[in-house]
């Protein structure tokens, strides 16, 4: 019998194995230490109290791992990770833990519920979709070695210079940038592991006019922005100079760019980024 039923009593290494089972044939490599399972669900806000999972006896089968946080001023709920082990697959446990966890989030005031797809997960697509989610944007996905990059910086303007910085200035980020970051990239989610960050800003004189910020053991590049009056100099390419210079894995990443920003687009593939698997952004007001 499966039973379904909050996380807070299971414990991390519990959550990993089931999670190692359930993305052991999984598109996309993902597999993860306890410690590093344990720093992205804490990244995105996980809160086990209003996490979900399906237990055979007392063995944790499936999961829904959520994060908690406000998304334009509603508690929202963020699906950090969903899976069943290959066993149990084909039996409707994912669809029992969806239906059976809204009402619990309803309790403790959750609006709404925002997720990720990958796109060739069509399956899953079409389910969300049959459960009333809206796709709200599409993603671009990018990483290569740094080493197979074509980073060209153009040192010529010595009034433009560069620093690392220790306290972001977070509203004037926010004005540099296109589109609004996703869940995992967004401002409270860097915050949550900020030792975990560098941050660099670039200054005409004393006027700040571009920014980013890398997680330096993984090389993601959750953020980074120019200000409108300073595009075509140089300063993403220079951004992208100190990312590499910075990165702790020999890799550099960008998840989750507005698939509809051709200028982003545009540029990463100039420095010979390749694309991998996209994803849809989704939500259901519950």
């Amino acid at each position: 019998m499966i039973t379904i039923k909050q996380l807070t009593n299971t414990t991390v290494k519990e959550i990993h194995q089931a999670f190692a089972k359930a993305f052991a044939d999984y598109e996309e490599p993902f597999d993860l230490t306890i410690e590093q399972l344990k720093y992205m669900i804490e990244r995105r806000g996980f809160k086990a109290e209003l996490s979900f999972g399906a237990f055979a006896g007392d063995e944790l089968i499936g999961f829904t791992l959520n994060g908690i946080g406000i998304l334009n001023n509603e508690l929202t709920a963020y699906d950090t990770g969903t899976g069943i082990t290959k066993a149990y697959r084909k039996q409707g446990i994912a669809t029992r833990l969806f239906e059976e966890s809204l009402p619990v989030l309803k309790q403790n005031h959750v609006t709404q519920y925002l997720l990720e797809v990958i796109k060739t997960n069509i399956k899953a697509f079409e389910l969300y979709k049959k459960a009333d989610f809206e796709v709200l944007r599409e993603f671009d996905y990018w990483i290569s070695p740094i080493d197979l990059l074509t980073i060209k910086t153009d040192e010529s303007n010595s009034n433009f210079t560069l620093r690392e910085i220790t306290n972001p200035d977070w509203d004037q980020f926010a004005a540099f940038q296109d589109f609004h970051p996703s869940w995992q990239n967004s401002k409270e989610a860097i915050i949550r592991k900020m030792n975990s960050f560098k941050f660099a800003s670039i200054f005409d004189g004393e006027t700040l006019i571009a920014y980013g910020i890398i997680e330096k053991h993984t090389g993601d590049i959750p953020q980074f922005g120019v200000s409108n009056n300073y595009r075509r100099k140089g300063l993403g390419t220079a951004l992208f100079s100190w990312f590499a210079k910075t990165s702790e894995s020999g890799n550099l990443k960008i998840i989750n760019t507005d698939f509809k920003d051709n200028g982003i687009k545009k540029f990463i593939e100039s420095m010979s980024f390749k694309p991998g698997f996209g994803q849809y952004e989704m939500l259901l007001k519950i």
